[in-house]
């Protein structure tokens, strides 16, 4: 399977490439030379002060209030 993994050449210059996971080296685009795959540190941001995923909690909120506006349609035709 096919994966976007982090690769570093021996001159230390970084560089992705979407590549098979089984592949461990690269020559890199800028120096040519040999480059290893390196773990790369994820990009995850929390709220602060919940802990959710920014935005969860406004699609929540959001569904949330569809709900509660398709509860008060049906109480509406049905009385």
């Amino acid at each position: 399977m096919k994966r976007f993994f982090e690769f570093r050449c021996t001159n230390n210059h970084l560089f992705e490439r979407y590549i098979d996971e089984n592949i461990r080296t690269d020559n890199c685009p800028t120096c040519n030379e040999e480059a290893q795959r390196i773990v790369s540190m994820p990009r995850v941001s929390l709220e602060g002060i919940t802990g959710a995923f920014p935005g969860a909690a406004d699609a929540w909120v959001r569904k949330r209030a569809e709900k509660l506006k398709q509860e008060k349609k049906l109480a509406a035709q049905e009385a």
